[in-house]
């Protein structure tokens, strides 16, 4: 490529670095000028890959530790699900057994008949739910404190 003629002015200090830069590199002052904007140009571009690969390996841990999080949250369900649907289906055993043996013609609904003590044991259950809620809400709080 053909070399133009410019003419450009520098303070005495990059005068002093190119100076040392041509020296240490065996090259004359415009060769140095230019190694040095190559350089930057090359090492430019390398830095902006590793800056992209640290930033992508911060993105990947903090979503792996939210992923495990989620993880372990997702298993607790399942497993409580699991828990859950083994004692309903002992629950249907149960009542279907008690059903055959004492030979009921016709089930009493809920919807026809609400005893005063099972409306006392919907409204115990709801306490006990909204009590475990706000026991988890409150632990959960002092976690996210914690950290």
């Amino acid at each position: 490529m053909a070399k133009i003629a410019r003419t450009y002015k520098f303070d005495e200090d990059t005068i002093k670095k190119i100076q040392v830069l041509a020296k240490e590199q065996g090259l004359n002052y415009t060769t140095a000028i230019e190694f040095a904007i190559n350089k930057y140009f090359e090492e430019r571009h390398e830095d902006n890959i590793a800056l992209i690969n640290s930033i992508d390996k911060l993105i990947e841990n903090k979503l792996n530790e939210k992923l495990n999080s989620l993880r372990n949250d997702l298993n607790r369900v399942r497993i409580a699900t699991n828990i859950i649907d083994k004692h309903v289906q002992m629950m249907l055993e149960f009542w279907n057994h008690y059903f055959v043996i004492h030979d009921f013609k016709k089930l009493g609904t809920t919807e026809q008949y609400k005893t005063k003590e099972l409306i006392e044991a919907e409204e115990l259950i709801i306490k006990r739910i909204a009590h475990n809620r706000q026991r988890k809400l409150d632990h959960e709080s002092k976690r996210k404190k914690a950290e």
